[in-house]
C-alpha cells in the first residue's frame, strides 16, 4: 500500500483520483481476452497510475465502511425493535442493495418498502463523500479541485452519482464527478496501448484502497449480506463467525435462504432483551399476537407487502438458543436483472457470471484480513473523523434517503 503524498505539479491544477469497484478487479481480464480474475487487482492500480491517476483507490475500503454501516443498522433496528416495538416488525425486516437498479425499481413500482430499505450508501457514493471531505482536509486540497472518478461495472452508477444531493463538501460539488465501466476501461487501456497482463504489481493508496476479504465479495450477488452477517454477528456474541462462507448464500440460484443463530454476549443488551422477551406468559404473548397481528394486517393493507407473524416466530426454543437471523439473497428482479448483465463485460462464455464470482470468491480467501470491522484503515477514519458507527457525521456522509416514485419522474414534474 501507497502512504498518501501532497499532490505535485502546477497550482491550481485539479487532482484526478480513481476508485474501483470489487466486481471490476475480476472482470477487467475479460476485455484482454483473458479469464476472469487472471490479471491482478495490483496490475489494475499499475495501469491506472499509467493513465495519469493521482491517486488510486480501491473501493474495498468503503464496501467494509458499508458493512460496518450496514451491519450496525441490522442491529439497531433490531434492538430497536425487541425495545420498544416488540410486537410488531417495523422497521424490519432490513432491505438492502448496492445497486441502482434495485434502487430505482423499489423507489419506483414499491414505494412502500422505503421505510425497510437500509440507508446507507453504497460503496461508490461513501468514497466520494470522504474523497470530498476526509481527503480534502488531508490534502489541503479545495473539494472543488479534487476530480473523483469511478470505475464501476455498470453504467447506472453514473445515475446513481448525478442524484442531486450527492453533494456532501458543499452545494454543487460532486462527491463523483464521473463513473465509467468495466469495458470502457478496457478499451481505454487498449487505445493507450496499456497492457494490463504485463504490468508489474502497482499498490493502491492508503487509508482510501485497504480492504477485507469480506468487502470484495460486494462484486457478487449475495455478497454484502454475507460480508454484513460476519460483522454483526461478532458484535452481537462478542465471537467470531464459527464458518466465514455460507456456502448456503453462494451461487447463482434465483433465491437463497439461510438462518444464523445469535447468542447475545452475557451481560450484553441484547441478553438482556432477549431474556426480557422470554417472561411473558403463554397467554400473555398469544393475547399480544392476536392484537399485534390485526394491526400488522391493516397496515400491510394499506401499506404493500410487508408481512408479519405476530410474534409467533419468536419461541421459547428460539430464545432459550439466542436470536435466529433469517436471512434471504435474491439474483434477479427482473429488470433490474436484466440492466445489470447488459452493463458487465460482454462475453461468449455462459457460465462467465459464475466465474466471476468463483474469482471473487478466491480473493476473499486469500487475505489474512476477512472481516470488515478488523480493518485497521477502517478503524483510523471512524476514530480520526467519523466517531462511530452511524454517528451523526457517520449518518451526515454516509447514509441517504429514497425519493418515492423515482428520482427521474419527481425530475419530470418540475
Amino acid at each position: 500500500m501507497a502512504e498518501l503524498d501532497k499532490p505535485q505539479g502546477s497550482p491550481g491544477r485539479k487532482v484526478v483520483i480513481a476508485q474501483v469497484a470489487p466486481a471490476v478487479r475480476v472482470a477487467i481480464s475479460e476485455t484482454f481476452g483473458l479469464a476472469p480474475g487472471a490479471t491482478s487487482p495490483g496490475q489494475l492500480a499499475a495501469a491506472l497510475r499509467q493513465l495519469g491517476f493521482d491517486y488510486v483507490f480501491d473501493t474495498l475500503f468503503a464496501a467494509d465502511l458499508t458493512i460496518m454501516e450496514e451491519g450496525t443498522e441490522l442491529l439497531h433496528r433490531l434492538r430497536e425493535h425487541l425495545e420498544s416495538h416488540p410486537h410488531t416488525d417495523e422497521p424490519m425486516p432490513m432491505f438492502t442493495s448496492c445497486c441502482p437498479g434495485w434502487i430505482a425499481m423499489m423507489e419506483k413500482s414499491y414505494p412502500e418498502l422505503i421505510p425497510y430499505v437500509s440507508s446507507c450508501k453504497s460503496p461508490q457514493m461513501m468514497m466520494g463523500a470522504l474523497v470530498k471531505t476526509y481527503l480534502s482536509d488531508k490534502l489541503a486540497v479545495a473539494p472543488a479541485d479534487l476530480v473523483m472518478v469511478s470505475v464501476m461495472p455498470c453504467v447506472r452508477k453514473q445515475g446513481e452519482a448525478d442524484r442531486e444531493w450527492f453533494c456532501v463538501s458543499e452545494p454543487g460539488v460532486r462527491d463523483v464527478d464521473h463513473v465509467v465501466t468495466t469495458a470502457e476501461l478496457g478499451s481505454i487501456f487498449k487505445e493507450r496501448g496499456i497492457a494490463l497482463p504485463e504490468l508489474p504489481e502497482g499498490e493502491w493508496d492508503v487509508p482510501l484502497g485497504l480492504g477485507s476479504g469480506a468487502a470484495g465479495l460486494f462484486g457478487t450477488t449475495g455478497g454484502v449480506m454475507e460480508a454484513a452477517l460476519r460483522t454483526a454477528y461478532e458484535i452481537v456474541t462478542k465471537e467470531p463467525l464459527p464458518r466465514l462462507n455460507l456456502s448456503e448464500v453462494r451461487g447463482m440460484d434465483g433465491i437463497k435462504e439461510a438462518s444464523v443463530q445469535l447468542v447475545p454476549a452475557e451481560g450484553s443488551r441484547f441478553a438482556e432483551l432477549v431474556a426480557a422477551r422470554l417472561k411473558g406468559s403463554a397467554e400473555a404473548a398469544a393475547a399480544a399476537s392476536v392484537a399485534a397481528g390485526g394491526a400488522a394486517s391493516a397496515a400491510a393493507a394499506g401499506q404493500g407487502a410487508i408481512q408479519w407473524d405476530g410474534g409467533q416466530g419468536f419461541s421459547r426454543e428460539d430464545g432459550k438458543g439466542g436470536l435466529t437471523l433469517r436471512v434471504a439473497v435474491a439474483n434477479g428482479l427482473g429488470n433490474a436483472k436484466k440492466l445489470i448483465t447488459k452493463m458487465q463485460p460482454r462475453s461468449t462464455d455462459k457460465q462467465a457470471a459464475a466465474k466471476r464470482q468463483a474469482a471473487l470468491y478466491d480473493l476473499d480467501e486469500r487475505p489474512a484480513l476477512r472481516r470488515s470491522h478488523e480493518n485497521p484503515a477502517v478503524g483510523q477514519i471512524y476514530a480520526e473523523f467519523l466517531g462511530e458507527p452511524l454517528s451523526h457525521r457517520a449518518h451526515e456522509l454516509l447514509h441517504t434517503h429514497y425519493v418515492a416514485g423515482g428520482v427521474e419522474e419527481k425530475d419530470e414534474k418540475k
